[in-house]
């Protein structure tokens, strides 16, 4: 917990800054400060939740974000259960009814070592898998899988930002089901691996998860294996459809890889 003048000395430089994220010296020990932002409407919900009950896919079923002080409160909570599970997230360092406070675990995310090092992005893909598989292995899930939420420091993988909770909409294997395919989506367009390569690895580690959460994964990658027909050329069509696309095509070597290895054994 802070003191009231370390309290109020973060109130006020927050009276002067915008954005809700803020990195702050507090006695010359960096944190995080997170502030409150608007209540969200989403009014898609309802159209996830049809698709998801179509394909059978529960992890495609809406995570409300609900924002405001809601937001806060889930990961809050969230946070302070994954530490104590053992999980590497910050920790929770102060609790205000308009930001919280929490340790600063470095500012490069994976999504940046990726496209940085690209030459020896495998090595730092691996660490993502490693990562989500450490997670799991304490019977958690992250909230949204993807590079930009795990952060590299000093050689580890820490996982951030916790605003939803997945398993208040789908069962924790297809949360977890769910944070392997979201890591892929973020990544597959970015590696200089093959599609088939790609998926040989990422196979290596879902092999060493649950069962279920391994056939959630594998009837997520026969049902969009499909979008691998998208464009894979960022300009005209964007990010989201080249990645879409990259990662629909892994998911297909995946199934194919998957057939491969049953065949054999």
């Amino acid at each position: 917990m802070f003191t009231s003048e370390q309290q109020n000395a973060i109130d006020t430089t927050l009276m002067g800054r915008p954005g809700r994220t803020h990195k702050l010296d507090v006695d010359g020990t960096p944190v995080i400060i997170k502030q409150l932002e608007p209540q969200l409407k989403h009014w898609g919900y309802p159209v996830l939740d049809t698709l998801a009950a179509i394909l059978g896919q529960p992890m495609l079923r809406a995570v409300p974000a609900p924002g405001g002080s809601d937001a806060q409160r889930i990961e809050v909570m969230r946070l302070q259960a994954l530490k104590v599970a053992g999980a590497s997230v910050p920790d929770v360092l102060h609790v205000t009814p308009q930001w919280f406070a929490m340790s600063f675990l470095g500012e490069t995310s994976l999504d940046h070592m990726l496209r940085e090092h690209a030459d020896v992005g495998q090595r730092y893909w691996e660490a993502g898998l490693n990562a989500i598989l450490s997670l799991h292995r304490l019977e958690q899930t992250a909230s949204q899988c993807f590079a930009r939420n795990m952060i590299w420091h000093e050689g580890k993988v820490s996982f951030i930002d916790f605003e939803d909770d997945p398993t208040k909409s789908m069962p924790l294997e297809a949360a977890q089901a769910r944070d392997w395919v979201l890591y892929l989506h973020s990544t597959a367009y970015i590696l200089r691996m093959t599609p088939e390569h790609i998926a040989s690895v990422l196979l290596r580690y879902l092999r060493k998860d649950k069962p279920d959460v391994q056939q959630h994964v594998l009837r997520a990658a026969r049902t969009f294996g499909w979008l691998r027909v998208l464009p894979n050329k960022r300009k005209p069509w964007g990010r989201d459809v080249v990645s879409a696309h990259f990662a629909a095509m892994t998911l297909h070597h995946l199934v194919e890889e998957d057939r491969r290895e049953r065949a054999i054994f």
